[in-house]
């Protein structure tokens, strides 16, 4: 064979690899939207991260196209940091988190590193938590602390004088705050006002200063179950003499009401907790978990329904989702009162 023809067959081998891989099928790319949730899995505020992750997951159910990978942040920052870097080492398209603690450091890491993250649970002001990368859907420092002041029925109304209790972080800073502003637009006046660390689990100490204080009612700020009812417990068992109110929604969890039977106190809570509202979301969670929903369960479930309107827009997430300017969900209607925010508001509930 000589060389013209050799070159010629092999010219040819060449031409017919070339048709056959530019007609071959192109690799079928990833149509999945995959979330990354960095819960609380475990330590004080597990209860959160558990019924969270319920909601998401019966959501999920309903759902085609969406993953969602879970990662336990232990109700820390430090290890929610450490799980949301584990996450971003894989193919995410979106960080799902909550609890302030836990999303306010991953917002600003987020916004570093142009990252989506959409975060609940979060009460920390609008500034320090929501950006250009950052979108929240929970409520706010002003939902939290306003039925306090503005429900007829809170013993703040006609009261003059308030002791107040808070969380000595970004949730209970955030709130503390804005009663503060409140107490001053509503002619009250702070006779006492102290915090307590996160975890804390002795009251009795900041319970007396608050019996002798003078207040005509007490306002606190907790996170997790163990400090609420640690907080009511105590202030039962000392007799402060004045109404006890709780701006932080704890006690919207009928569970941890549970624990705390017996004694009158008000929470704020979400229209979810009515009787009638969420109905099916209710029975539905209860058909597959044996046991009734929290608020907690209606966010994670209503965000996957939020994620669902927007996870064909993967290249321009954060306009879908600034788009999307209600949304009446199992937690009650979310509004978005500004780019990034929606809020649902809170009542005011007497315990007991």
């Amino acid at each position: 064979m000589n060389k013209k023809l050799i070159w010629t067959v092999i010219g040819i081998i060449i031409l017919v690899v070339i048709i056959v891989l530019v007609k071959s099928p192109k690799p079928v790319t990833n149509s999945t939207f995959t979330v990354g949730a960095v819960l609380p899995l475990t330590g004080p505020a597990s209860l959160w991260g558990e019924t969270f992750k319920n909601g998401m997951d019966l959501a999920l159910q309903q759902k085609t196209g969406i993953s969602i990978i879970y990662q336990d942040s232990k109700s820390t920052a430090a290890d929610g940091i450490s799980a949301y870097n584990f996450l971003r080492e894989q193919p995410i398209d979106l960080t799902v988190s909550e609890l302030s603690i836990v999303a306010v450091p991953l917002s600003k890491i987020a916004l570093e590193k142009k990252q989506p993250l959409l975060v609940s649970l979060v009460a920390a002001t609008h500034s320090s938590i929501v950006n250009d990368y950052t979108t929240r859907y929970y409520a706010d420092p002003t939902s939290y602390a306003s039925p306090a002041f503005t429900d007829p029925a809170s013993p703040v109304v006609k009261g003059k004088k308030i002791a107040l209790l808070y969380r000595n972080d970004e949730l209970g800073n955030s709130v503390k705050d804005k009663i503060e502003e409140l107490s001053k637009a509503n002619s009250k006046q702070i006779v006492l006002e102290e915090s307590f660390m996160p975890a804390e689990a002795d009251f009795r100490t900041v319970l007396s200063k608050v019996k002798s204080s003078g207040a005509d009612a007490f306002v606190f700020v907790a996170s997790t179950p163990g400090e609420a009812v640690g907080i009511v417990k105590t202030a039962s068992q000392l007799n402060i003499g004045m109404p006890i109110i709780e701006s932080s929604a704890v006690f919207a969890d009928m569970d941890t009401r549970k624990q705390v039977s017996g004694i009158a106190f008000y929470s704020s809570s979400y229209d979810f907790s009515l009787p009638d509202k969420a109905v099916d979301f209710k029975a539905a969670y209860l058909a597959k978990y044996g046991k009734q929903p929290n608020f907690g369960s209606a966010f994670g479930y209503d965000i996957v329904n939020l994620i669902d309107q927007c996870k064909n827009e993967r290249q321009s997430l954060q306009a879908c989702l600034t788009n999307v300017k209600s949304m009446d969900g199992a937690a009650g209607l979310a509004t978005q009162v500004a780019p990034g925010d929606f809020v649902v508001p809170l009542h005011l509930e007497k315990v007991n």
